[in-house]
């Protein structure tokens, strides 16, 4: 995985990895196949340049740790218009040389699908984890919104799909539509939909110190602190040891791992006894 230095240069290539890379392939496969005016020989040869591209990008991805569920299926869907081609399916290689947009869509779909349906982290845990503090990956409430999430993501792909399907010469159903269904309601969902969610099942108090601790800025009432400036040191010991503070300061509460300079104040609590006190025990 990229480290996260916070240089421009990690900052654009974790940007790339993230949004763009795995889209050059596909692009790639519409230009040359457009440009071949969608014949069954340029039908041949964007699969081929695609795959190829695919292929040096996973690579690429690979060595840097940033590759995901997106990349195999998409891999997948060239490898299977190839193998319809050089074998002759002629159902198959009508599908791709009319309905490319739609298989693309339709196969975003299933990558959001199949792994969690396999018992498998959905493809939602890659994103999370370059944009998501560890903590809250351990947490059931995580694991819970992700599902949400992924079901939320197949509906917009299949939606989109369904577009391709009902006007595939059109590229205003095949390109125009589709992409204002993933970058407006799609993407907007990552401000919107956890807090929804949130709202109508309102998350239990952690079971575990970590999370109860490093999530306590979530439960601050900044109206309440006012003016109020402190850091709060946590020494933790028991069975999850560990070290966390708190830092208050301009109506805003910040939660940190390790141990702080100067602290106002130190806590020294067993894990189990913290737990007890947080859940009114």
């Amino acid at each position: 995985m990229i480290a996260p230095d916070g240089t421009f240069g990690s900052r654009a290539l974790r940007f790339f990895f993230m949004h763009l890379g795995s889209l050059v392939a596909v692009i790639v496969y519409f230009y040359v196949y457009g440009a071949s005016g969608y014949s069954e020989e340029g039908l041949r040869s964007a699969l081929t340049t695609a795959l190829i591209v695919k292929s040096g990008y996973m690579a690429l991805a690979y060595w840097y740790g940033e590759h995901k569920h997106f990349d195999f299926g998409i891999w997948i869907m060239f490898a299977v218009g190839l193998v319809a081609i050089y074998g002759n399916v002629a159902p198959l290689v009508a599908l791709y040389r009319l309905y490319s947009a739609a298989i693309l869509f339709v196969t975003l779909g299933l990558t959001a699908l199949v792994p969690p349906a396999l018992g498998l982290e959905p493809f939602t845990y890659y994103f999370a984890r370059r944009q998501l503090p560890a903590w809250q990956l351990k947490t059931a409430e995580f694991a819970a919104v992700s599902r949400v999430i992924t079901l939320y993501w197949a509906f917009i792909f299949f939606a989109a799909a369904a577009l391709c399907a009902y006007g595939p010469l059109d590229w205003r159903f095949t390109f125009l539509y589709p992409n204002l269904l993933v970058f407006g309601p799609g993407i907007s969902a990552q401000w919107w939909l956890p807090p929804l969610y949130f709202k109508l099942f309102p998350a239990a108090l952690p079971q575990t110190i970590e999370p109860l601790l490093m999530g306590m800025p979530m439960a601050f009432n900044a109206k309440s602190a006012g003016p109020v400036r402190a850091t709060i040191q946590f020494r933790v010991s028991g069975s999850e040891p560990g070290d966390y503070w708190l830092r208050i300061a301009d109506g805003k509460c910040e939660s940190f791992e390790g141990i702080a300079e100067r602290p106002d104040l130190t806590v020294h609590t067993p894990d189990t006894v913290w737990l007890r006190i947080a859940h009114g025990k």
